[in-house]
């Protein structure tokens, strides 16, 4: 039976539950996030927070629970169905294609090919300057630094038209000076109603954003 659920609500999980063997990895776990908002995932390794957004990103099913998005109950079977459901994860480890440019990694896999490479140039710097990235559409994944390998896989997911943002611990690998670039860049991503959650086990870095 569905649930009433706030307009404000982007994205609702109700008693999520994944058991792997003897381990349970997630117990009934509620979570809302809405729109327009940050919400960090706080906990130590090995805590399931990464268990609970790989449901929302279509990796795992729950084995109990719902995921309601837009107030509307979804089965995320697969990434494909979250990509359509608003919803981008960027992981701690990149999927990128080294010896492919940005744009060409950002727009791998899209169902709309029909722009040429300078139109698909264009949107990635739209993008970017929209939220306020520093990026070289261009650029080989293999001359880029580990800051700008993010910046791609955020786009990317922009690109796909993403609502909700993952972003599974997203400055393990940043010096403090890139840490609060991207801090910048997701408060502008709230302020145009996206809704973000940080997977983290930094409790000063929760404070911060």
């Amino acid at each position: 039976m569905s649930e009433e659920i706030s307009a404000e609500i982007a994205v609702k999980c109700s008693g999520i539950t994944k058991v792997f063997g003897s381990v349970v990895a997630n117990d009934g776990i509620d979570l809302e996030v809405k729109y327009g908002e940050i919400l960090a995932l706080l906990g130590e390794n090995g805590s399931g927070k990464t268990t609970l957004m790989n449901m929302l990103s279509g990796i795992y099913h729950p084995d109990k629970g719902n995921i309601y998005i837009a107030g509307k109950p979804e089965a995320i079977n697969s990434p494909m169905d979250s990509i359509e459901l608003g919803i981008g994860m960027i992981h701690q480890h990149f999927k990128l294609i080294n010896v492919f440019t940005a744009t060409e990694n950002i727009i791998l896999g899209c169902k709309e090919k029909s722009l040429s490479k300078a139109e698909n140039n264009q949107k990635v710097k739209e993008i970017a300057a929209k939220y306020g990235f520093s990026i070289d559409p261009t650029k080989k994944i293999y001359d880029m630094s580990v800051s700008e390998k993010q910046t791609v896989e955020i786009i990317k997911v922009l690109y796909r038209g993403a609502e909700l943002l993952i972003l599974d611990e997203p400055t393990a690998v940043l010096t403090p000076q890139e840490t609060e670039k991207l801090f910048a860049v997701l408060r502008e991503m709230k302020k145009d109603g996206k809704s973000i959650i940080i997977i983290t086990h930094k409790l000063n870095e929760v404070m911060a954003i």
